[in-house]
């Protein structure tokens, strides 16, 4: 039965290697931008629209890509998967598409690496265009002067000038007859879209609406200001990027949280700035602190891990060359503060259980469960662990190291330059305990491991899947890391013990992280209970 209306995504194109940032094999729908992949972007902007029905067209070999999809977007919203066992044009695409999800009525059709936040609302057939300054890269549609199509040229030879390029969405109201027009050009042996929307459009008129908030991921250039674009402020009001300069300005009103970092910014010894962007001003303007600093388009560790395709050996290398950056820092020591230490690991997560126990009645009644079970294996719960975890955090506060700290030293606040291995740190904590650039520099290493060893970058981009058992507080579940995770793993703990780290000690560190991260993700209840068994596992290990 035909469905009232569809959306379709046309991600089954072959790979063009030349257009993909180093280190990435697959298709431009995965390629991570600010943290989330394109179809992330895609899909999240479909749910916004109140849009909850996707028909994804990719190829059946990239299983990377339809394992991301399943696991991360099938639970949010009705997502098909069309699979392309053989490299075909646009034409045999969309053709699955609509085998997969057929309908006679409106069917929305948005290309894999296009992402258009203008609404999707039109009573009539159009498509959404915009201006380019060369032609032999696009669509060109010419309109009359009601702004419907008179003619589509697909990558024209035109001297330099303005045209109206197609923005890659279609929305048409007819699926029956786009499937009779598919069916016509697929007869005729024609391989572009814009021959199909001509036999559409003698029919039923296709009309032009000047796109407003467009990003094409197409090409190495588009991509780069599309980050820039969708760069989110974290802890701030706003940000803005001058891509000239190649500067960024931070704005926030009365934020501590960034006040610390540009205190940690500019306490940070001459030798080591280099590690950072470098802050150009900062001043206050009505009541708001304004931070410029440089603006670097690396991509960070967490995006290269979950997303890249490097070599396990690469990324030991890598993890190598973090480390002895931390151990740059470890240079300079302060005064031990155990009165921090107790505060940031006793405290601090005993205030954030609070917190999540007062959530609901499902963390209040977890929280007070002996034990727990996860696949299959029985974990003391926090009241059992209570006596030996107090003791712990004793041991730690009263055996503190000090030193130069990052404070948040996770792979999501490293970017790295694949060619290069250049590093940059951004994101500092500003603070441990007391405010300043000093800390216990095992919390760096244990925030490390959270990202290398425990996944923590898989789980806060849902790659994972967890369900409860019938028995209270039995769960199973996977996060879903490839095999280069696993191999970083196996090492970790090897380096860090010839640096001279207790690993016992760190994975104490890292299940407290984990326990006291938990309350702060509670618009995703699934993500909160994978986080807390795993911080639960942890310790488990060690006491």
């Amino acid at each position: 039965m035909a469905n009232a209306e569809v959306t379709i995504i046309l991600c089954g194109g072959a790979i063009n290697y030349s257009t993909l940032p180093l280190g990435y094999s697959h298709a431009n729908a995965m390629i991570p931008v600010n943290g989330k992949p394109v179809i992330g972007w895609i899909l999240d902007d479909l749910l916004h629209k109140g849009i909850r029905q996707a028909t994804v067209v990719l190829r059946a070999n990239d299983t990377r890509f339809a394992d991301f999809l399943r696991r991360v977007y099938a639970p949010r919203m009705d997502l098909s998967l069309a699979l392309l066992h053989h490299e075909g044009s646009i034409l045999e695409s969309l053709q699955s598409g609509l085998l997969q999800t057929p309908s006679a009525g409106l069917v929305r059709i948005i290309l894999g690496d296009t992402l258009i936040r203008d609404s999707f609302e039109h009573p009539a057939d159009m498509v959404y265009i915009d201006e380019v300054d060369e032609a032999r890269r696009w669509c060109v549609a010419f309109t009359d002067a009601a702004g419907v199509i008179t003619e589509l040229i697909d990558k024209p030879e035109l001297p330099s000038g303005q045209y109206q390029a197609l923005a890659g969405y279609y929305h048409l109201h007819h699926g029956d007859h786009l499937r009779d027009c598919l069916t016509q050009s697929l007869a005729q042996g024609e391989r572009e879209l814009s021959r199909v929307l001509m036999r559409y459009h003698h029919a039923y008129p296709i009309h032009c609406r000047r796109v407003e908030d467009w990003y094409d991921f197409g090409n190495i250039d588009h991509l780069v200001e599309a980050r820039r674009r969708l760069l989110s402020p974290r802890y701030f009001n706003a940000l803005s990027i001058n891509p000239v300069l190649n500067t960024i300005t931070k704005v926030s009103a009365h934020d501590q949280k960034l006040q610390d970092e540009l205190d940690w910014f500019l306490k940070l010894p001459e030798a080591l700035k280099v590690l950072t962007p470098r802050i150009v001003s900062h001043h206050e303007i009505a009541h708001k602190l304004h931070i410029v600093q440089e603006y670097y388009g690396y991509p960070t560790l967490a995006e290269l891990y979950v997303y890249a395709d490097l070599d396990p050996e690469i990324w030991v290398s890598i993890l190598r060359h973090v480390l002895r950056i931390h151990l740059e820092l470890r240079h300079y020591q302060g005064v031990p503060q155990p009165e921090a230490a107790a505060q940031i690991y006793g405290a601090k997560t005993w205030e954030r259980l609070d917190a999540l126990r007062a959530l609901s009645p499902y963390w209040e009644a977890l929280l007070e469960l002996p034990t727990l079970t996860y696949n299959g294996r029985s974990l003391r719960n926090l009241p059992t662990l209570r006596p030996a975890l107090d003791a712990s955090i004793r041991q730690l506060a009263a055996q503190t190291p000090w030193s130069i700290i990052h404070g948040d030293y996770c792979f999501s606040n490293i970017l790295f330059d694949v060619n290069n291995q250049i590093v940059r740190l951004i994101d500092p904590r500003g603070s441990f305990g007391e405010k300043g650039i000093y800390g216990d520099p095992r919390y760096d290493i244990a925030k490390l491991r959270h990202s290398a060893v425990s996944l923590y970058d898989y789980i806060v981009a849902d790659m994972f899947d967890l369900n409860e058992t019938n028995d209270p507080g039995g769960f199973v579940g996977q996060v879903y890391a490839n095999g280069v995770a696993h191999a970083v793993a196996a090492v970790f703990d090897r380096i860090i013990a010839a640096q001279g780290y207790d690993p016992d000690a760190i994975k104490v560190i890292e299940g407290l992280l984990f326990l006291s991260m938990t309350p702060l993700h509670r618009d995703r209840f699934q993500r909160q209970k994978m986080m807390y068994l795993t911080g639960i596992s942890l310790l488990n290990e060690v006491l």
